[in-house]
């Protein structure tokens, strides 16, 4: 009598027979499930290779797949394989439902359920800059986090994963807090995911290495491109109210606001309004101080313009929502409305007629760092001018 193969050996010939019948199975994405289908039932040997190489595709498809082919599996190596593959596929990072299967129970997932999942992000540092974790519970296992920093300009900078117990992440944000004064905040963790992804995006468009393992990590929370959502702030404080009363005057408020002294604007964003800062400053003509004090002020308010305008005001919109919930969930509801009134008047793409005196505080504060740089930097370069 034969001996009968083992489940191992029926594996890789009906991998064989899948490649044979035109299925490349190496990096194999959902795009293969409706062929997968199609192959099973044809035989043991195939039947166990593609719930085999369902435990490779981390997506939520692979999952209801496999969970479909374990209710109407009759052979106990079949079922032992496919529970096998739905543990590989929470070892990735996707839920699997608890419930009873057949003859034994599925394995318990490594990651708890999505309504789980918890977000945390830090204040807007002065270059467009936040630090983002997404969290998901392990039962048993502590945390599995997305730990990233991510730039509104540049895209993602950084992202890495790590498996850590509570206690050290509330010892993380607390390092955080004694090292940089900075606090993480709690956020919708949909919106978390979808800054993160949305910078993903565009720090691959920009050809940035390093993110090969985006997806893989990202896995614990999705696979898909999140959906866009209105701002979490926006259910916290109604932009109409928040630009009551003087709202323009009280705005400069904010720089005066920790998390604020080291917000500069951008040097190209600049670029533009420098050097007819410069040649304001030393022009030759003769300008009584009050032509003088109008003309600098002129040139703020087309920058503060710009900052309202195309992409720009976009990203200065974006910063200052993110402050404002950020304000908000640090206690300090009075600011917040500020940063609100700010972003919502930014929004409608013009300043409008009168100062918005944040901004033009910013615009100043900007290019007094900038002109000082300059300077500093014109020093420290060496002169070869011989001096009789």
């Amino acid at each position: 009598m034969a001996k009968k193969k083992s489940p191992d050996e029926e594996i890789r010939r009906g991998l064989e027979a899948l490649q044979q019948a035109g299925l490349s199975l190496d990096n194999a994405g959902a795009a293969i499930l409706p062929r997968l289908e199609e192959e099973f039932g044809k035989g043991e040997h195939t039947d166990l290779a593609i719930v085999f190489a369902l435990g490779k595709i981390a997506d939520p498809a692979a999952v209801v797949t496999l969970l479909r082919l374990e209710k109407e599996a009759r052979d106990k190596n079949l079922k032992k394989e496919i529970r096998r593959s739905l543990f590989k596929l929470s070892q990735k990072g996707l839920t699997i439902p608890e419930g009873k299967s057949g003859e034994e129970k599925p394995p318990t997932p490594t990651l708890a359920r999505t309504s789980d999942i918890e977000a945390y992000m830090s204040a807007v540092d002065g270059t467009g800059g936040r630090l983002l974790w997404i969290v998901k519970p392990q039962p048993g296992h502590g945390l599995q986090t997305i730990q990233a920093m991510i730039n509104d300009r540049e895209g993602l900078m950084r992202v890495g994963g790590a498996q850590v117990r509570r206690k050290e992440l509330r010892n993380m944000a607390q390092e955080i807090k004694k090292q940089h004064g900075i606090t993480m905040i709690a956020v919708p963790w949909e919106y978390a995911d979808s800054m993160l992804y949305e910078s993903f995006e565009k720090a691959k468009a920009a050809g940035r290495s390093g993110l090969e393992n985006f997806h893989e990590l990202r896995s614990i929370v999705g696979t898909g491109k999140p959906k866009a959502r209105e701002h979490p702030v926006y259910q916290r404080l109604r932009s109409e109210d928040a630009r009551q009363g003087a709202w323009r005057e009280l705005s400069r408020r904010l720089l005066d606001e920790q998390e604020f002294r080291f917000w500069i604007l951008d040097a190209d964003w600049l670029a533009p309004f420098l050097g007819q800062l410069q040649e304001a400053q030393t022009s030759r003509l003769v300008l009584n101080p009050m032509q003088k004090e109008e003309r600098l002020a002129g040139i703020v308010r087309d920058t503060v313009k710009t900052l309202c305008a195309g992409e720009a005001g976009k990203i200065m919109q974006r910063r200052l929502e993110d402050m404002a919930f950020y304000l908000l969930e640090t206690a300090r509801t009075e600011p917040a409305k500020l940063a609100l009134a700010v972003a919502a008047q930014i929004q409608d793409g013009d300043p409008g007629p009168l100062d918005i005196s944040f901004l033009t505080g910013l615009a100043q504060k900007s290019f007094a760092f900038h002109l000082s740089q300059q300077k500093s930097k014109a020093e420290e370069e060496p002169s070869f001018i011989v001096k009789p």
